[in-house]
C-alpha cells in the first residue's frame, strides 16, 4: 500500500485505530480506479477477508469520507458511490441510460471556483460537479444513429 503511511497518520491524528479492515477497504477503493458502491466494496473486500461484514464497510466509508480520504457522490435515483480522493475537485457525468460515470476534464472547475470566490467571498476548498444526461453512445442510440462517438472522448 504505497499511500498507507499518510493514511495511518491521518487516522491516528483524529483518534482512530488503524485496523486491517480499514486499510483493506481503503486500498480496495484506491486501487479500483473507479466509483464503487458500498456493496461493491464489500464484495471485493470479502474476497480477501470473508469475515468483514457490510456494516463495517458502511461505517468505514462514512469515516473515510468525513476524514477527506474518499469522495461520496449521490448519482441519479439515489445511487451512492465512493471513490478515492486523488484530486481537489473534479466533475462527473452520469448517464441516466447506461448508468456509466465519466470523469470530465477539470480545467474549468478551477476557473469556476475562482469566479465563485471572487463574487461571493467564499473560501472554496473543493468543488465537485455532477452532470446528468446521456453519454455519446446512448445519445446516438436514442437519435437512431449507427456510429456513436466514443464516450471516452469526453472523459479524461
Amino acid at each position: 500500500m504505497p499511500h498507507c503511511h499518510p493514511i495511518r497518520q491521518t487516522l491516528r491524528r483524529h483518534g482512530f485505530r488503524v485496523t486491517p479492515q480499514r486499510m483493506l477497504i481503503l486500498e480496495t477503493l484506491r486501487s479500483a480506479g473507479r466509483h464503487m458502491t458500498a456493496e461493491e466494496v464489500h464484495a471485493a473486500v470479502r474476497a480477501h477477508a470473508p469475515a468483514v461484514d457490510l456494516s463495517t464497510v458502511y461505517r468505514t466509508l462514512r469515516l473515510f469520507t468525513r476524514l477527506g480520504l474518499l469522495d461520496r457522490h449521490v448519482l441519479g435515483e439515489g445511487r451512492i458511490v465512493y471513490e478515492w480522493r486523488d484530486q481537489p475537485g473534479h466533475a462527473h457525468f452520469f448517464c441516466r441510460s447506461c448508468r456509466e460515470v465519466l470523469h470530465l476534464e477539470a480545467d474549468l472547475l478551477g476557473d469556476l471556483a475562482r469566479e465563485l470566490q471572487a463574487r461571493s467571498g467564499l473560501a472554496i476548498e473543493q468543488l465537485t460537479l455532477m452532470l446528468v444526461g446521456l453519454c455519446p453512445r446512448c445519445r446516438a442510440s436514442a437519435e437512431g444513429k449507427t456510429d456513436p462517438p466514443s464516450s471516452q472522448a469526453a472523459a479524461r
